[in-house]
């Protein structure tokens, strides 16, 4: 299974805005962080893990997440299939990947934030960590948008 992305709603009324994801079960956490990104040159990839699920929320700015889930998850080839997920601040939308995946995320915008929700504490994170060099399966340096 591979990553799904959520659509959410929204409520406005006199006291502001409500967004929720209330139609779809968007995961089981136990904690999250939120990554700040002060330019669009840092790259985060490839980290998976083989357990732990992932949530992805932007709340400024945009990212871009690819996503890659090989059938080998601890010996993956290098011409895996990445999909990929623009997710941006205000667009409804919450990225839920599964374990069993490796995740590569780029800022699009400056001084992006992005809340990343995680299944697992953060000793179980630290044993089920793997990585892949960074331009793997992207050579993010001729990435679109650069």
């Amino acid at each position: 299974m591979g990553a799904t992305l959520i659509k959410g709603g929204s409520f406005t009324d006199s006291r502001g805005t409500l967004q929720f994801f209330n139609e779809k079960n968007p995961g089981h956490y136990r904690r999250f962080y939120i990554v700040n990104h002060p330019d669009t040159k840092i790259i985060r990839a490839w980290q998976g893990h083989l357990v732990e699920e992932k949530g992805f929320y932007v709340i400024s700015g945009s990212f871009t997440i690819g996503v890659v889930c090989p059938q080998n998850f601890l010996n993956p080839t290098d011409n895996e299939e990445v999909s990929y997920f623009e997710l941006k601040e205000g667009g409804g939308e919450f990225l839920r990947v599964p374990g069993g995946c490796y995740t590569g995320i780029k800022a699009g915008t400056k001084n992006a934030s992005l809340l990343v929700l995680s299944g697992l504490d953060v000793e179980g994170s630290k044993n089920d960590d793997y990585r892949q060099p960074v331009n793997k399966w992207v050579n993010w340096e001729q990435f679109p948008g650069q």
